[in-house]
């Protein structure tokens, strides 16, 4: 294809979304006409047309050729995803100020798509879905339901080909040693610092290291190891810290150490020469998606023993042992809060989140042999031709589409609901902090990550986790039932299952009613078991009812339109719209009705 071909098929994808969330979200109204044609009208006057399907989730499935732009009675073909911006503006209650805003990460947006689109044109589906995680992370739409899910505010073209996922360049850390008493750290006890330099330093970068320590007096019984991201280092620490790096407090050691890949959510490391190494997180002050991606410093002192009591939690609960579930463990941490900063009472987020890192187990070392590591966000992943990585996955595994859902949901949702129900833990189970553990290209367990402002607790008496470290129990947000349970149905059913159930159908035909009657069957089971182990469970499933009729519709998209571009002090809160028909209430409802339907005569007979 040529550029210009690549350019409309990236603004026609994102179109396709943005309509698509935005009629899901409330913020726009589709019109259904006669054959499967729906039309918004807009109060510009102008109307975008397109054939469409309602799916389950109230949420269109939209034929991206068939988009039209209706304006003073001329009808053109839309694949111009700022003019419809620009058209929808009124009706999207967008302020001119975030307007332009959005615009520049449509832009950034729509940049990134079309290197991706090049990048994927000459493989396939089962190519993409044979490739190690890591490589496949750098080829990887995104967050399907953020619109604009590049928009890296903060960055221009040659970040975007050093640093971004798409470029898939390896990056080599900036390393500094800051004072003890000027950071917020934890460990685990099964990691000190010098094993943390050891992840990232082979012998002979350590002893280069080592010298640099001596040329500027930096002794490790004094201070302490930060790696950090060069862009970082070059747009806010050396003139944030200065004063600090003035005095000796901050010490500039240099670039060391084996290169790593951005993964998909940007501010995340794989060790490209030793993939079983350990992942590092480092804060990038950059607007990306809904926030500026930096790291929280609450977390740091509790994030070891919280993701070691996780693991400990999933070894020793017969639910979670029997399918594997465990957990990608934050070994250490570490923050270096800003001493300026940290006296305002209300200053915006993104500058108490400037400096510190995050150490992680790689999935890599977690997988037996036999087995191999997947983000499940790369199930939703399609091809040039539409079809998607877990079809690819289903096709090679020789299980039916059921079936291999059968093991998905009994390996990720499950352990998900269990961790609710029995211990009011709550994960925001998004498609890029699940990994999903294949054999024979079929799910067999999960590794759970990201509990740094992703795992909340629900408000009551739960026994089962009165071993929680105080330090956690302290720095966890505690939330009424009513809330927490929207980290599955939002946080997973709706960003996860939502598109692939979608995709499975299109691709396959396996409708949604059955893909969600699938899920239904698997939880109910789980919910026999469970009530078998503890008969309290059953008052949990009450009070955590996946099977009520309604569920309510969280946006995401409009809480950027409406907040708009303004420093905060908090990092941006969903707003509600109106309720949801349960697909697992439906699918239930559905298998009722069919078991109490009369049988035929033939039946009868037979």
């Amino acid at each position: 294809m040529s550029g210009d071909q690549y350019w409309k098929q990236a603004n026609r994808a994102l179109l396709v979304k943005s309509l698509a969330e935005l009629c899901y979200e409330q913020a726009l109204t589709a019109t259904a006409e006669q054959n499967n044609q729906f039309s918004v009208n807009l109060a510009t006057g102008i109307i975008y047309r397109f054939k469409g399907q309602l799916t389950i989730w109230d949420w269109l499935l939209i034929d991206a050729q068939s988009i039209e732009r209706v304006a003073g009675g001329t009808v053109t073909s839309a694949d111009d995803a700022a003019q419809f911006f620009i058209d929808a503006c009124q009706d999207l209650e967008a302020t001119s100020s975030t307007l332009g805003n959005l615009l520049h990460e449509l832009a950034n947006t729509l940049v990134a798509d079309v290197a991706l689109l090049q990048k994927r044109e000459s493989l396939d589906a089962p190519a993409l879905a044979s490739l190690p995680d890591e490589q496949l992370q750098c080829l990887l739409d995104g967050h399907p339901k953020a619109m604009v899910n590049k928009g890296r505010i903060g960055w221009g073209a040659q970040e975007f080909n050093a640093y971004g996922t798409e470029a898939a360049q390896g990056v080599r850390l900036l390393w500094l040693g800051v004072r003890r008493e000027l950071a917020v750290s934890g460990n685990s006890d099964a990691w000190d610092w010098p094993q943390l330099l050891a992840e990232s330093l082979n012998e002979t970068q350590r002893r280069q290291l080592d010298e640099a320590c001596h040329a500027k007096g930096v002794d490790w019984q004094a201070f302490l190891p930060v790696p950090v991201h060069p862009w970082q280092w070059q747009h806010h620490i050396r003139q944030h810290y200065a004063q600090q790096i003035s005095c000796g407090d901050l010490v500039l050691l240099g670039e060391f150490g084996d290169d790593y890949l951005p993964q998909v959510s940007l501010r995340t490391l794989s060790n490209l020469a030793r993939p079983r190494a350990l992942h590092v997180k480092l804060p990038l002050t950059v607007l990306n998606t809904s926030c500026y991606r930096g790291i929280p410093g609450k977390f740091m002192r509790c994030g070891p023993a919280l993701s070691e009591w996780m693991q400990q939690l999933c070894d020793r609960d017969a639910q979670l042992q029997m399918r594997g579930t465990g957990i990608l463990q934050e070994v250490a941490g570490l923050h270096v809060p800003h001493p300026y900063h940290e006296m305002i009472d209300g200053t915006p987020y993104r500058y108490r989140e400037l400096l510190g890192a995050t150490w992680r187990q790689s999935p890599a070392s977690l997988c037996a042999e036999g087995e191999r590591h997947l983000l499940m966000a790369a199930l939703l992943q399609r091809d040039a031709s539409g079809k998607s990585v877990a079809a690819a996955l289903i096709a090679a595994s020789g299980l039916s589409a059921e079936a291999w859902l059968e093991h998905l949901f009994d390996a990720t949702v499950v352990p998900l609901y269990h961790l609710l129900s029995r211990y009011g833990i709550g994960l925001v189970a998004h498609s890029q902090n699940l990994t999903l553990v294949l054999r024979d290209d079929k799910v067999v367990r999960v590794l759970l990550k990201d509990f740094q402002g992703d795992l909340r607790l629900a408000q009551g008496d739960f026994p089962d986790r009165a071993d929680l470290p105080e330090t956690a129990a302290q720095a966890l947000d505690q939330l009424p039932a009513n809330y927490i349970i929207h980290d599955l149905f939002t946080g997973h059913f709706v960003t996860v299952l939502r598109y692939l159930s979608a995709q499975l159908m299109t691709e396959s035909g396996l409708q949604e009613l059955d893909f969600y009657g699938v899920l239904a069957r698997v939880l109910r089971r789980y919910q026999e078991s469970a009530q078998q182990d503890n008969a309290h469970m059953a008052e949990r499933f009450q009070q955590f009812d996946l099977f009520r009729p309604h569920i309510e519709r969280v946006c995401i998209n409009r809480v950027r339109l409406r907040q708009g571009y303004d420093d905060s002090a908090e990092r941006p809160v969903p707003i509600v719209g109106g309720d949801l028909a349960n697909p697992l209430w439906l699918a239930e409802q559905e298998l009722q009705q069919h078991q109490l339907q009369p049988k035929t005569a033939a039946a009868l007979e037979a």
